[in-house]
């Protein structure tokens, strides 16, 4: 029996969750490297080919200035091996609407899917809009995806579908728009 312990340092493969202040060329090299590592199989709408370095840039550059206008945050999930998860949060800009807000580009790296970092983002997403006074979530989504089934797990409803949703090689999908509210999302997590 080996009764010797190891000195060595343990490193977390867990995902650190974080809402960023800004989006850098790092960010933008995450991102781009994350969106890609989805690409093959249909983990990100909008996306059916590899993203440049470019177009990491121009997706950041965007990103910063959401960020720096108040009504977007962006919550970055990384992990020692790169970046685990992305989802973008926006705030409605309308005075009577300023209690929803858009969950968009939900991304997850392929290594981290069933690994609770959903659930996780979601509970980071809760606090953030308990705090902002946001008590509607709403986002939409390719129908019979991953996602879409993954969106349906966590509880989000559809309210809505368009038939000529997005066009992937010339064909035609149909779209769900889902919303949940806040506190069913927190109870669903048991948080509150």
């Amino acid at each position: 029996m080996n009764t010797s312990l190891s000195l060595a340092p343990q490193v977390s493969t867990e995902a650190q969750l974080q809402w960023l202040q800004r989006a850098d060329r790092t960010v933008a090299l995450d991102i781009m490297k994350l969106i890609n590592s989805t690409v093959e199989d249909g983990g990100v709408l909008g996306y059916e080919q590899a993203m440049s370095a470019d177009q990491g840039v121009d997706f950041a550059a965007a990103l910063q200035a959401r960020i720096e206008g108040g009504h977007t945050h962006a919550l970055l999930g990384r992990a020692p091996a790169g970046a685990a998860c992305l989802v973008i949060l926006s705030r409605s800009s309308m005075p009577n609407c300023r209690h929803i807000a858009d969950l968009s580009k939900g991304v997850v790296h392929p290594d981290y899917r069933g690994s609770g970092l959903v659930a996780r983002a979601f509970a980071e997403i809760v606090r953030l809009c308990q705090a902002k006074g946001i008590e509607l979530l709403t986002l939409d989504v390719r129908e019979g995806t991953r996602a879409h089934r993954l969106w349906q797990r966590f509880g989000f409803q559809t309210y809505g579908v368009l038939d000529d949703y997005a066009r992937v090689n010339g064909v035609k999908h149909r779209g769900h728009y889902m919303a949940q509210s806040v506190q069913s999302l927190a109870q669903r997590l048991n948080l509150s």
